[in-house]
């Protein structure tokens, strides 16, 4: 198709009509794009047939989603062997804990009972026996304190073990939540009925097809409905004006150039855009209307011709 606004009369001729190349679009679309992943680039395994309609829930693409289902199974594995070493290590550190209260309680029992031996009055012992309980007493209380430390020092490394371990699990969680989200984008449903319409290669101008090699946000296919359709054609920065200006817009489908019928401007962009392959020019997306069309049943991507009588 040629680009818009390269049918234009030549200059000096402006009684002649502006003459645009559009296409039929519908307004009521849904884009179907490669998603991001692990790689610059995916696969696009299967598309819908263009022939073939589409309705709401329908499967209409498939991106390659080989390592990512490989790292999803991988997580599931990895979450699994971290869950049981929590619960190894619940074990182990609550023995741990245990017998450190346990070791506690002895050398608390066995204070008490130097206490007593040491509270014997000093004229009812010898000097000997006195100093004997004075010294176990000292011994008693000094391995009571260190019971009572290793008793914290076993409770705050279960604690930072635990704690270690369920952090390892959450980021395991995380990682597959993300996972599995891009896989359930690596399968696209269709959002409304309608017919689908492959996209162009942004490098080659030549259609996306199933097994082609894409990079993430590459425009892959649209889901278009029959209804709310409109023109779309790209005007020459030059041609502006005499668009803005247009007395009268007609345009004739190229199936049926002996149709014309009348449109109206409904949009015009007010920003250009460099298109590819169309020179360094700037195009400005205009969008029009018709009451009717001439074609009893309009496909998506028809082109035509538009006419700007001045």
């Amino acid at each position: 198709m040629l680009a818009a606004s390269q049918l234009s009369a030549a200059p000096g001729s402006s009684d002649l009509p502006l003459l645009l190349t559009g296409t039929l679009q519908s307004a009521d679309r849904q884009s179907i794009v490669a998603p991001m992943t692990d790689n610059w680039r995916v696969q696009v395994q299967w598309l819908q047939s263009e022939s073939e309609p589409v309705t709401t829930g329908d499967l209409i693409a498939v991106f390659d989603a080989g390592n990512t289902q490989a790292q999803i199974e991988q997580l599931k594995s990895s979450l699994i062997n971290h869950e049981e070493r929590l619960n190894q290590l619940k074990s182990q550190h609550t023995q741990s804990v245990m017998e450190a209260e346990y070791e506690l309680n002895r050398r608390q029992l066995l204070l008490e009972k130097a206490g007593i031996d040491a509270s014997v009055p000093k004229t009812n012992l010898s000097l000997y026996d006195y100093e004997q309980y004075q010294l176990e007493q000292k011994r008693a209380r000094t391995e009571a304190s260190k019971a009572a430390e290793q008793l914290a020092v076993a409770r705050i490394t279960a604690g930072a073990a635990l704690s270690k371990q369920q952090l390892q699990i959450s980021q395991t969680q995380a990682e597959l939540a993300d996972a599995e989200n891009l896989l359930s984008r690596m399968s696209v449903y269709a959002t409304q009925d309608g017919s689908i319409s492959y996209g162009n290669h942004p490098w080659h101008g030549t259609k996306i097809y199933a097994g082609v090699t894409a990079q993430p946000g590459w425009l892959i296919a649209e889901v278009n409905r029959k209804d709310n359709l409109f023109i779309e054609a790209w005007v020459h920065e030059t041609d502006l004006p005499r668009l803005q200006q247009a007395q009268a817009l007609q345009a004739r489908f190229d199936i049926a150039p002996d149709q014309p019928f009348a449109i109206s401007l409904t949009e015009l962009a007010q920003q250009g855009e460099k298109r590819q392959r169309w020179g360094n020019a700037l195009y400005y997306k205009a969008s029009f209307s018709a009451s009717s069309l001439p074609a009893a049943n309009p496909m998506l991507g028809m082109g035509m011709l538009i006419e700007v009588a001045q």
